[in-house]
């Protein structure tokens, strides 16, 4: 039997509870790590508890993943292919295919994956402070598993989007990049999560803020539009605002993903380290914020 700490401050005795027994606060990301990782079963728990309450009180339940991103691929091809005739500009792939429905989904499936995670991560830390209040563990572990949750949820885009693609004959060994695009994403998103989760939780602005941003960055990110759309229409003018767009780090995470399931390239050395080594600096910057904030910020809401 070992004593657990309650917020009154009085003890409970109970073998059941011990994993909920309170740490020091971390302030750094290896102490954080290293407590999240006590509390590993915790946060596989809460990832299954979250994933079994995704879809509560729908009847179609999961059948939704798969039709959301059927339906927006199906939106924004009507009104940015059809109606305004984006299409045109987006150069063919290899054997002469040509299709915007494709090529909308080979972006949208490595923005997906950014967006999903460092909105959910940043929403609900506010949705555990009241659950750290009758017991503790690391303010991370419900973060870490509400980013798991999110991957799980994310990746049935990446099902969607390989059937898509095989069942029109244009599937090859390259659309494996996909799975590193959609880390590349992912990591960087958990990374922004984390840091804008300790400021919303003072600030309730900056969630509302954060979704008008990811809304712009959707329609400037080559999404819709290709790079070479970018470099006809600005030409030599607009030079920072022409290189803000086209050489953002975001924008070279979808053609990394692009250039393998539509385009049937390799991406090359220097696209891999560029983004590993900024995904990894934005989860440590994130993480390191949320780290040395996030304690504090629980205890005074």
């Amino acid at each position: 039997m070992t004593a657990t700490e309650r917020p009154d401050g009085a003890t409970d005795r109970s073998d059941d509870l011990t994993i909920f027994s309170s740490d020091s606060a971390s302030t750094t990301v290896a102490a954080s790590a290293k407590e999240a990782w006590k509390f590993r079963g915790f946060i596989s728990y809460m990832t299954k508890r979250e994933l079994r309450t995704t879809y509560t009180r729908s009847y179609l339940g999961w059948i939704w993943s798969l039709l959301n991103p059927i339906a927006e691929v199906a939106i924004y091809s009507l009104v940015f292919g059809v109606l305004l005739g984006i299409d045109r500009d987006i150069p063919d792939a290899p054997n002469g295919f040509s299709s915007f429905p494709h090529f909308l989904m080979s972006g949208i499936a490595v923005w997906g994956f950014f967006r999903m995670v460092s909105s959910k991560v940043l929403s609900n830390f506010m949705g555990t402070v009241r659950l750290r209040r009758k017991l503790y563990f690391p303010p991370v572990a419900a973060a870490l598993s509400t980013a798991l949750s999110t991957l799980v949820e994310a990746s049935i885009l990446l099902v969607v989007v390989t059937l898509f693609f095989a069942a029109w004959g244009h599937l090859s060994i390259h659309a494996l990049m996909l799975l590193p695009a959609a880390v590349f994403a992912a990591t960087s998103g958990l990374g922004v999560g984390l840091a804008l989760s300790v400021a919303n939780s003072k600030y309730r602005d900056i969630s509302y803020l954060y979704t008008i941003g990811l809304r712009l960055a959707f329609y400037l990110l080559p999404i819709i539009w290709s790079i070479q759309t970018a470099e006809q229409r600005f030409g030599d003018t607009a030079g920072w605002l022409k290189s803000l767009i086209i050489n953002n780090p975001f924008a070279a995470m979808i053609e990394f993903g692009r250039s393998g399931i539509l385009y049937q390239q390799w991406p090359s050395l220097g696209a891999w380290l560029y983004l590993s080594i900024f995904s990894i600096v934005t989860l440590f910057v994130g993480w390191t914020i949320f780290a040395r904030s996030s304690a504090d910020v629980a205890e005074g809401l």
